[in-house]
């Protein structure tokens, strides 16, 4: 099989879009990985801390579908980010067997330093590669298209009528 640097050019493999897209994910974000590892912030933590900034106050299975990530692995990162005051988690008025995720000041305040350092990465690595706003959008259709028809979110879990 024919490699080239970064990855695979003929083959299944380099033609196969969920592999293409997992390798370019992992070479845009080794950089902000390695902030990560610096900062004391694990990825699943990251990816919490960023929605609920972003979104606000959910529920647990709201959170863990925003965050494309499995619910255990969601309240086990909600129990590390509540232990160091980041987030806070309430039992809903409306349902008291639902549990609410929201960010604390000092959250926002750390996800917003975060924020800017993943922003400043990302345009520093894209540095050169022209207008992606039409690959961006071509991806969220692509998104909507293959959610739509499997019933199942990135996240893997079933969606229900």
């Amino acid at each position: 099989m024919a490699r080239h640097e970064g990855g695979y050019s003929e083959g299944f493999l380099g033609r196969y879009l969920p592999y293409l897209i997992r390798q370019a994910d992992q070479a845009l974000s080794a950089p902000f990985y390695a902030v990560l590892t610096r900062s004391g912030v694990a990825r699943s933590e990251w990816r919490v801390l960023a929605v609920l900034q972003e979104l606000g106050e959910l529920s647990v299975a709201e959170l863990a579908a925003a965050a494309l990530s499995p619910q255990p692995t969601v309240t086990h990162a909600l129990r590390r980010l509540e232990q160091r005051g980041l987030v806070t988690r309430t039992v809903s008025t409306v349902d008291r067997r639902q549990r609410l995720a929201t960010i604390t000041p000092a959250g926002s305040t750390l996800t917003a330093t975060l924020i800017t350092e993943a922003t400043r990465l990302e345009a520093e690595a894209l540095a050169g590669a022209g207008d992606l706003s039409e690959l961006v959008a071509r991806l969220q259709e692509l998104t909507a298209l293959v959610e739509s028809r499997s019933g199942v979110p990135a996240d893997g879990e079933v969606l229900t009528a």
